[in-house]
């Protein structure tokens, strides 16, 4: 336990920096190789998919705590609520934020809606509702939220790995709305502690938002 203790801050920037290290090497390596032929989200989607084993790798040794089961039917109908929620809550926001002046200032909001956006139905299923999300919520929520789990309140776990999550986003829209979505994500994973909720929550929510930005 000592040990945890001395190395605390390492324990989270740690994973974060393989996380990103990764996915943007893969992301670049794709690019030279594919770039003009494939399109970006495609690239995103495979580039998490590559990413995904250095990241569950850390998460299989890290020092966090799991639930003793990954399905349980006495509280299958209460995790199926959470999700609910967590889409709600995100559909919501997701109205509210688009709908501010903030998105007309941010431009690394517009360029990153350019490439999130961009591409057949079937590639942003891929890319933004499964490995997307699989990836961030194992990183994010398993890695960060489930060590800060063991050493402080639940609410200081909550907060540190939403704003996390928030702010390696790299502009205002995009860090609001997922350090908002984050703290219900994370509230919820430190509640269940299964991973699978809050990566169906989050590919959920995805699906939803790029349904209803279709249909606008």
């Amino acid at each position: 336990m000592h040990k945890i203790r001395g190395n605390r801050i390492w324990q989270i920037v740690y994973p974060i920096l393989v996380y990103y290290l990764c996915y943007n090497l893969f992301f670049s390596i794709l690019c030279l190789c594919f770039g003009i032929r494939l399109n970006h989200l495609f690239l995103l989607g495979v580039a998490s998919l590559l990413t995904i084993p250095f990241c569950y790798q850390i998460y299989r040794k890290a020092p966090v705590v799991k639930a003793q089961k990954l399905l349980d039917k006495h509280t299958l109908g209460k995790e199926c609520l959470y999700i609910l929620a967590i889409v709600l809550w995100g559909l919501f926001l997701n109205y509210l934020i688009t709908h501010t002046p903030l998105v007309a200032l941010s431009k690394g909001y517009a360029q990153a809606n350019s490439t999130l956006y961009a591409g057949s139905l079937w590639i942003k299923i891929f890319s933004n509702c499964i490995c997307i999300p699989i990836l961030e919520e194992l990183v994010y929520r398993g890695i960060v939220c489930g060590q800060l789990q063991l050493w402080y309140d639940k609410k200081i776990a909550v907060f540190i790995s939403a704003f996390c999550f928030g702010i390696m986003h790299f502009n205002v829209v995009q860090f609001l709305y997922g350090f908002l979505v984050g703290l219900v994500i994370a509230a919820v994973y430190a509640k269940t502690r299964k991973l699978w909720v809050v990566m169906v929550a989050h590919g959920v929510t995805n699906f939803a938002v790029v349904m209803l930005a279709g249909l606008g």
